[in-house]
């Protein structure tokens, strides 16, 4: 293991690290490109079996770096942020870069908007399937200040366009460490809850989606799980939400529980899938196609299964 004194800097950069030796130098050249410089680079191993040691060889000495037993991307997140001590964290994934400007234009946002607690951007996405390119060109750029109503509705946060402050995070907390994904969502709802966020227009970080990266491995079961468990974990610790709030964070576990339901419902388990809905009917989930599905959980054996076969020749038709 080689390592670095803590350097007095104004951002600490966060990069979790599993098994990633082959995008390691991608990731660390394209901070070490920025036109800010005021940073440290923290990188976390998070139990790798990849010869991490020889992709980092170049980098010693200009970082700090540390090796823990597998424990995921959230624990490895927060021993960087608790091993810095930076005003200001940024996070990058190691099979991810950023542009030159990213530092230089968030820390401008931060230092003119005292009362904000975190700043995030667009985001490109490489590649040539559906969600390439532009993130906001797809959705339209979103406003920034108080977003935690439009965040419960969806996340369009990718984790390595965020800086946040030190202080917000004293305030609210880390990662939640139990969450197997899900768990940056889970923390940008509990910051929405309390604090101010800044948009910056612009692309400033480069997502690649690469062979054993979490969001291509993750079952899609075990993700619409951890996403629900990361909405009631904010209902749970963030006993100061408005009531406006906590009707917005309703209906987006509502929403939720209704996706998961569509997919329980499409492998076959009805009764957990009937269970899912009539979670989102409670929860405010009160669109048509809630009690449609609804409906189909109580359609006996045969009958479904004529359905179900119905539906597959109609969307291998399509």
């Amino acid at each position: 293991m080689a390592n670095t004194p803590d350097a007095a800097c104004t951002v600490a950069v966060v990069i979790p690290c599993y098994n990633a030796a082959p995008y390691l130098a991608r990731a660390l050249d394209s901070v070490f490109a920025q036109t800010y410089l005021d940073f440290h680079i923290y990188l976390i191993d998070d139990g790798s079996t990849d010869d991490i040691e020889a992709a980092l060889l170049p980098y010693i000495g200009r970082i700090t770096w540390s090796r823990h037993p597998h424990a995921g991307q959230a624990a490895a997140r927060n021993r960087g942020i608790l091993v810095s001590n930076s005003r200001y964290i940024a996070f990058l994934d190691a099979d991810d870069e950023w542009l030159p400007d990213k530092l230089k234009r968030q820390i401008e946002v931060l230092q003119n908007l005292p009362q904000t607690a975190m700043a995030y951007s667009d985001c490109l996405t490489s590649g040539s399937g559906p969600s390439d390119g532009s993130y906001f060109a797809r959705t339209g750029i979103p406003a920034g200040g108080n977003i935690f109503d439009r965040l419960a509705r969806t996340c369009d946060i990718h984790t390595p366009t965020v800086m946040v402050r030190r202080e917000c995070l004293n305030d609210v907390g880390l990662f939640n460490e139990s969450l197997p994904v899900g768990e940056d969502y889970n923390l940008w709802l509990r910051i929405a809850s309390r604090w101010d966020v800044a948009v910056v227009p612009e692309a400033l970080a480069i997502r690649h989606v690469t062979i054993g990266s979490l969001s291509l491995t993750t079952a899609r079961d075990r993700a619409l799980t951890a996403v629900i468990a990361a909405f009631e974990d904010v209902a749970r610790t963030c006993p100061g939400l408005s009531r406006h709030q906590r009707d917005a964070l309703r209906k987006g576990l509502a929403k939720r529980c209704y996706a998961y339901g569509s997919h329980l419902l499409l492998i076959g388990s009805r009764e957990p899938a009937r269970a899912q809905f009539l979670r989102a009917i409670h929860d405010g989930g009160r669109d048509w196609r809630t009690f449609a599905k609804l409906g189909l959980t109580f359609v006996p054996s045969p009958m479904f299964n004529l359905l179900d076969k119905v539906r597959k020749r109609l969307v291998h038709v399509a």
